[in-house]
């Protein structure tokens, strides 16, 4: 069994992705967003972020037991999805889809959630300092590590981009790991501050 974690900062398309792989695949699909503001996994809500507080060890624990059931099933793909998906133990992962996205598209995005400024802000901040793809990183992995800018392109764009990799293995190198830095590229035309007070 491939275990495929997609990941990504808020409005950077994962859930809409991984719905659609996970039927052109017949694959598993697992939101950890759905598990953890499920009522399991509640320890409380911040007020002042406007976000749930998850017992991560618990889900940790529950999504071991999900995988190892569909191993037990002989399921050939499961795909987890998240923007905490480094809580995926390593021993799992067999690939890794990080979704990016430029901030001015992302903060779009997000408003048309209804999002309150304050929640805008945290993920536009969070997506340019790449705090998914850092947290991946951290992680140590062995396995094969893509990102995909998803502002200009749509969603069965990269729905086919990421097939190609998960059912051929290979991709263009412009894709591998570490290729998207808004951080430098914003700094690069003095737009920092518009972001970070």
């Amino acid at each position: 069994m491939n275990v495929i974690v997609i990941t990504g900062t808020p409005g950077c398309g994962k859930t809409t992705i991984s719905r659609k792989i996970s039927k052109r695949i017949n694959a598993k699909c697992v939101s950890l967003n759905e598990l953890a503001t499920s009522e399991r996994f509640i320890e409380g809500y911040d007020e002042d972020r406007d976000t749930y507080i998850t017992n991560i060890k618990e889900l940790k624990l529950y999504l071991k037991d999900i995988i190892n059931q569909s191993s037990k099933n002989n399921e050939k793909f499961i795909i987890i999805e998240g923007h905490f998906a480094d809580i995926v133990p390593n021993e799992y992962i067999d690939l890794v889809i990080i979704l990016r996205c430029h901030p001015d598209i992302l903060k779009k995005r997000l408003e048309k959630r209804n999002y309150k400024k304050k929640k805008v802000k945290e993920n536009i901040q969070a997506e340019i300092l790449g705090n998914s793809a850092n947290y991946i990183f951290e992680k140590d992995l062995e396995c094969p590590i893509y990102e995909f800018d998803t502002s200009d392109i749509t969603v069965n764009q990269t729905l086919e981009l990421i097939l190609k990799v998960i059912t051929q293995n290979k991709l263009e190198e412009k894709y591998r790991f570490g290729k998207i830095d808004w951080l430098e590229k914003l700094s690069k035309k003095n737009r920092l501050n518009e972001f970070f007070d």
